[in-house]
């Protein structure tokens, strides 16, 4: 029997408070779902991501998956590739249920073929970004405690420097080396991939139960606001993660499979939700770019392929916009592009539109709820929302003092939903501060939502600039000096002062080298308030980002004054 998640209201106490609280419970943005979107999704109570991506692999079984460069591994070989290695992690390696592994992979074949093993062993997989150091290695070994890890042959140093690395199995998949470089001598105690795959291919079958309830992933966040920890997402959390996406991305479905520009990270909850389970689910094939950073490789790749559909970060939508033969691609294929992770400013938004004569849909999600949890859809798309929530997604604007507040104001950002995860990995009291007793999520993210129920990110709670006692969005400072032609890039923080308690600053990466403070400065006066213009302007060759795109404000905030 199918379960069918249901909204509920939550009382304050406060007149005022609940009756707002009854019309975010209302969920007004349900009226506004094209045709074809439920209010609610249905799934079965034992349903696993496990199970919908083996069906999948037997559904679409001759039909490519994925491919890098010449390299091609359809559905059948992707099932078969990856029993052949739960078996090798299981007889050879006596992994057991709930041992965890850390993946440090880009996007090549090995990603999805060891990631569907170590389900089918029901194991759990810890993603770790690919420039990872040995010193941030260290904590998330102590804390998830693995017992190997699947590593590509040209980062595995990093891993081998922390100095509690030792004792933890190593699988190591050779790097594609006309994008990598020849990659070092491994150690003897090393099992190259390939191998590990041959040895399992021999041995007999494993039976090993994986429910709903088991742990898929312990994903690390908070590396850009707080201190790390690993988020737990269970099989079903996927799986309704991915029925929600489906439901979203279905009017911009094609009759025919997919072909996915898969160069947003399949480490990161977007790009694993949106591109390697949901797109997967439905028979895609993935073009893979490992180096998620290369524009241009992107664009080369992409010639001459009916490309349908492409996720990324504003940052590298910006820099596919920036390579002078974008323009000249086919896209007469193409549905649209998604966008995530941060605001999109209005000028890539628009270049984008104009290039390709396909909209560039944006959402917005957190790896606590398993990835995107909202997005446009519909013929009424509201420049700088991110969208509606997703069917069975729960959304409500609080004030300071968790009371709820009217459309239009301003507050913080709280989500339920199916969706949720069950807590921090050996957190519990930062789960409890984040999730509420009945269930609510509270994101850090300020936000508002309009009569319809759009959502519009403003800001994260720790990077609102208070000039007095006013707020001050950087994500409206940046997209103000944004639109400036000169501007190539921009980065709005806070800095201390003396008579307002903070002011604004303002890192400028230049797309004209004669820009400079004066016109910057002239510009913001024109558009923004005294109080929102920069007190200070600093132009740097690059904004630091981390491995998805997201700019390390407390990096910038860091920043000594020159």
């Amino acid at each position: 029997m199918a379960v069918n998640y249901k909204i509920d209201s939550i009382r304050s106490g406060n007149h005022e408070s609940d009756r707002h609280a009854a019309w975010y419970a209302g969920r007004p943005w349900v009226a506004h779902y094209p045709d074809f979107m439920r209010r609610d999704i249905d799934i079965a109570p034992d349903a696993t991501i496990l199970a919908l991506l083996r069906r999948a692999c037997a559904d679409y079984a001759d039909r490519v998956a994925f491919e890098l460069g010449d390299e091609r591994l359809t559905y059948g070989d992707w099932l078969g590739r990856s029993d052949a290695l739960a078996r090798f992690f299981v007889h050879e390696w006596g992994l057991n249920a709930g041992d965890r592994v850390i993946f440090l992979l880009p996007n090549v074949t090995a990603f999805p073929v060891a990631l569907l093993a170590a389900w089918t062993a029901n194991l759990v997989i810890v993603p770790m970004l690919t420039a990872t150091t040995a010193h941030e290695f260290v904590d998330p070994i102590a804390d998830a405690e693995p017992k190997a890890i699947v590593g590509l042959d040209v980062l595995m140093d990093n891993f081998r420097g922390a100095p509690n690395a030792a004792g933890v199995r190593e699988l190591v998949v050779p790097a594609p080396e006309a994008l990598f470089g020849r990659a070092p001598a491994q150690p003897a105690h090393a099992v190259m991939f390939d191998d590990a795959v041959a040895a399992g291919a021999s041995i007999e079958t494993i039976e090993r139960s994986v429910g709903p309830d088991d742990l898929a992933l312990l994903q690390y966040t908070g590396g850009t606001t707080g201190v790390s920890k690993a988020v737990m997402t269970t099989q079903r959390n996927m799986v309704a993660e991915v029925e929600m996406l489906r439901m979203a991305v279905h009017e911009y479905a094609r009759p025919e499979p997919d072909l996915v520009v898969s160069v947003h990270p399949f480490f990161h909850s977007a790009g694993m939700a949106v591109n390697l389970l949901h797109y997967s689910s439905n028979g895609a094939t993935h073009l893979l770019f490992p180096k998620s950073k290369s524009a241009e490789h992107v664009v080369d790749g992409w010639r001459g392929r009916h490309v349908t559909s492409i996720l990324a970060g504003p940052a590298f939508f910006h820099a596919l916009l920036d390579v002078p033969a974008f323009e000249t691609l086919d896209f007469s294929a193409l549905r649209a592009g998604f966008v995530g992770g941060m605001p999109l400013r209005p000028d890539i938004r628009e270049r984008w539109e104009r290039i390709t004569g396909r909209p560039l849909v944006e959402g917005y999600g957190l790896t606590e709820l398993a990835g995107p949890i909202t997005a446009q859809m519909g013929s009424r798309h509201c420049d700088a929302s991110v969208g509606f929530p997703l069917p069975s997604i729960e959304l409500t604007i609080r004030d300071a003092d968790d009371r709820a507040v009217p459309p239009g104001e301003h507050g913080e950002i709280w989500l339920r939903g199916p969706c949720l995860m069950p807590g921090y990995y050996k957190h519990p009291t930062e789960t409890a501060r984040t999730i509420t007793r009945d269930g609510w999520f509270r994101t850090g993210d300020i936000g508002f939502m309009d009569a319809d129920g759009h959502l519009y990110l403003v800001s994260r709670i720790k990077d609102i600039v208070i000039v007095g006692s006013v707020n001050v969005y950087p994500s409206e400072v940046e997209a103000a000096v944004g639109a400036h032609p000169g501007v190539a890039d921009v980065c709005a923080v806070g800095m201390p002062d003396r008579a307002s308690g903070e002011r604004v600053r303002l890192f400028v990466v230049r797309n004209d080298p004669a820009l400079d403070s004066a016109t910057v400065s002239s510009w913001c006066a024109e558009r923004l308030s005294d109080y929102k213009c920069p007190k200070r302007i600093d132009f740097v060759d690059a904004l630091p980002r981390s491995a998805v795109g997201k700019v390390l404000r407390r990096e910038l905030c860091n920043r000594p004054y020159e």
